[in-house]
């Protein structure tokens, strides 16, 4: 059996066979739901609203785990910046079952096979910008996989108000956390992620 000698290539071939050998090596290093990503065998977006930060460094951490786009939802008028005042305000919001008009440009979701959407549990469920959200970019069959902060709460009843607003979806079990301990959550996100089958375990 001939072995390969790389002095027998042209210098063109061999140039070819190292650029080769790097862009395997580089794919290789890649963790496999990275490598998935790349293939575009599994297509991820994440969706997250943040008011205090909270939520979003969840977003973050979770990108950097599983890659895709990242969009951070905003309302078209500003929530006040004092708590009290956003608080009250995500109250009137509630008992009026309003639909915030959205200040973020949506992307084309059929491009994506998996939409991550994180919130601060406000009042029992998500902000109502979700609401308007998933009513008008409706998620068919697509994966939803769900992430929230909360003052104690957990979930409250924002599961089955996902069941009804995505009712084709495939709604993996989500992840909750108090949100003063969402900056420190690396490693129980990471364990929440492996199981539900989007990092290797």
């Amino acid at each position: 059996m001939q072995t390969f000698n790389p002095f027998r290539l042209s210098r063109r071939s061999f140039l070819q066979y190292a650029a080769c050998a790097l862009t395997l090596s580089a794919a290789s290093a890649l963790s496999p739901a990275s490598a998935l990503a790349a293939a575009g065998e599994n297509r991820v977006l994440i969706l997250y609203f943040s008011r205090s930060g909270n939520t979003r460094a969840l977003a973050e951490h979770i990108h950097s785990r599983v890659g895709g786009d990242m969009v951070e939802l905003k309302p078209a008028v500003p929530y006040p910046a004092d708590y009290d005042s956003v608080v009250d305000m995500a109250k009137k919001e509630q008992e009026a079952d309003a639909r915030p008009k959205l200040g973020t440009e949506i992307p084309d979701l059929d491009r994506y096979d998996t939409v991550f959407l994180g919130f601060p549990n406000w009042w029992g469920t998500m902000p109502m910008l979700f609401f308007t959200l998933l009513e008008e970019h409706p998620l068919g069959q697509k994966t939803v996989v769900p992430f929230c902060t909360h003052g104690g709460s957990r979930f409250g009843r924002s599961i089955q108000d996902l069941r009804r607003l995505c009712p084709e979806a495939r709604l993996l079990e989500g992840f909750e956390i108090r949100g003063t301990r969402s900056g420190g959550a690396q490693a129980d996100v990471d364990a929440w992620l492996r199981s539900i089958g989007l990092l290797p375990a």
